[in-house]
């Protein structure tokens, strides 16, 4: 590690900041400098974290998030209230969804907030970015007092890293460069996991009992499972008791898609009929690191009996509706110690990989019903799939994931602009990674310009733009010309930041051979993909039809 200070010297509290950060794993910050915590960034760039500057500050948060999802922890900077306030989304989507993010926010001075009422950034009240942010972190503190500052880091530290979610420390600039008056050593907490709780041996034989009585179990895997990287448990346990297992749609790739055992996607009537009605049909659905929103139940299509059901997650257990103290997502590795019977998997659906056809390009014009198929064929284990939300969140549902947690998308948040800055994420955290992002075109004009961010820290993420002129996810609930989005040509803005190869797709051949070409390069790539307005996936329209009924009950 380099070195910050002096073996046995007391660090500055902004020193001590970047050191336990580093403790953590990570070796990344993403954003935006500001006036408010220039003195932050200055010191950063003298520590061994890499400071990865990004065009705005939202795509700072969403590249933050990403590396959080691949690495442990993803750690944004941003100044008071005009990038605070920008990064309010990105952090709300963490919290949604489960992200361990440090959100790191410059703010006035205490000294000159008490002598001038009105510094710029200001909104209304000095502690407002505090405010907001306090309600969507799971842990946040303002540093106020250097004697404590030591103790609030590592508390919030410890909560994002043990809850999985964000956290916030706002930084006052006149805070950064002070030195407590005692040893650091003798108040620090470490951020170390508690050691494994016994799980009651009564709630393990439950759930043996439950298992083994039942003729048809289903293994429903979450968003949880991926967070707390508990996909070889899952897996374990699943194969010593011959349970085919599903995922949800947030908790894609949580599990090896490539085993036997897993059936694919299960979302109500979005997704494949087979696989739904297996599931409806479970004596015993094993739901593993389940949050139950509308997204996961397929804009509330499943059919699911709670009667049926055992659930371990992050916020315990209950077997039936009956709720059991003393275990949760820990009981899952104590799972695979238990005697199981092997049940009959003769009547499930076959695994997903093997009803994944080879693609063969035809010549013809490209559809969305044939350009997931080509994805498919496309990834390797050497790619991260990044999808954003709308049609190419749907369609990649379909895509056989060939290692575990190699996909990302936020489908429950459903922020648009995700997956470009995402990219970076990824890319700054598994650098042996290629990151293979879908997205698009009204998501890309929200966050794209980062393909930029991209090229100058020398990534290269291969970007398939769908273009259709506007959000399709809409088109089919209520449509109208608020629905379109200025035509850009995608496929030539690696002339403008003058680095990577676009390519413009209107066919499946051309389609297969801008894939093929953009493999073999080293920089960012554009495939832009010209589809008619109206053309989507079948999942996508089953999952509007059901949305739009919504819509229409509130008019």
């Amino acid at each position: 590690m380099d070195e910050i200070s002096d073996v046995g010297s007391r660090p500055s509290v902004g020193e001590y900041l970047i050191q336990k950060i580093y403790e953590t794993g990570a070796r990344h910050v993403f954003g935006v400098p500001g006036d408010y915590v220039l003195n932050f960034y200055a010191m950063l760039t003298r520590g061994p974290l890499q400071v990865i500057n990004t065009c705005d500050e939202q795509g700072a948060g969403f590249a933050a998030d990403a590396y959080a999802r691949i690495h442990g922890l993803g750690v944004v900077c941003v100044t008071y209230n005009v990038g605070g306030f920008k990064v309010v989304n990105t952090t709300a989507e963490a919290y949604a969804e489960k992200s361990p993010v440090l959100v790191i926010a410059g703010a006035p001075g205490w000294q000159e907030r008490k002598k001038y009422g009105l510094l710029h950034h200001k909104v209304r009240e000095y502690n407002d970015q505090y405010n907001i942010f306090e309600r969507i972190t799971v842990a946040s503190t303002e540093l106020r007092d250097p004697a404590y500052a030591y103790t609030e880091i590592d508390r919030v530290l410890a909560d994002i890293i043990h809850q999985k979610g964000p956290g916030y420390i706002e930084l006052p600039r006149d805070i950064v460069n002070r030195v407590p008056g005692y040893n650091v050593d003798s108040i620090t907490t470490p951020l170390t996991r508690k050691s494994h709780e016994k799980i009651p041996s009564e709630v393990l034989d439950q759930i043996v009992t439950r298992v083994n009585g039942s003729s048809r179990p289903v293994i429903w895997a979450g968003e949880e499972i991926a967070r707390n990287n508990l996909g070889h448990d899952v897996l374990a346990f699943a194969e010593k008791a011959n349970i085919p297992i599903v995922s949800t749609m947030l908790g894609k790739s949580a599990i090896d898609e490539t085993s036997s055992l897993y059936l694919g996607v299960y979302a109500g009537v979005i997704e494949d009929q087979q696989v739904r009605e297996y599931v409806e049909a479970s004596d015993c659905l094993l739901l593993l690191g389940v949050i139950l929103n509308d997204v996961n139940l397929g804009a509330n299509t499943a059919i699911l009996d709670p009667d049926r059901m055992i659930t371990l997650s992050g916020n315990g257990c209950s077997i039936g509706t009956q709720t059991l103290n003393g275990a949760g997502l820990n009981a899952i590795p104590d799972l695979c110690g238990k005697t199981f019977l092997r049940h009959d998997l003769s009547q499930a659906p076959p695994a997903r990989k093997k009803r994944t056809p080879t693609y063969v390009p035809t010549g013809a014009k490209i559809t969305a019903a044939r350009l997931f198929p080509a994805i498919n064929s496309f990834m390797d284990e050497s790619m991260v799939l990044i999808a954003d939300v709308g049609d190419a969140a749907m369609g990649c549902m379909g895509i056989t994931i060939p290692k575990p947690l190699h996909f990302l998308c936020p489908i429950y948040y459903s922020s648009l602009g995700f997956s470009v800055p995402a990219a970076i994420g990824v890319k700054a955290a598994r650098p042996d990674l290629r990151p293979l992002v879908v997205v698009g075109d009204g998501a890309f004009q929200m966050t794209g310009m980062e393909i930029s961010t991209a090229a100058r820290y020398q990534m290269d993420p291969i970007v398939i733009v769908l273009n259709n002129g506007g959000y399709g996810t809409e088109r089919p609930m209520i449509d109208g010309p608020f629905n379109d989005v200025a035509p850009w040509q995608y496929h030539r803005i690696p002339d403008i930041i003058g680095k990577g190869r676009g390519y413009l797709v209107t066919t499946e051949d051309e389609l297969a051979g801008a894939l093929a070409e953009a493999k073999e390069s080293k920089d960012p790539s554009i495939i832009e993909v010209i589809l008619d307005p109206y053309d989507i996936t079948p999942q996508l329209r089953r999952m509007c039809e059901r949305l739009a009924k919504g819509v229409k009950r509130q008019e």
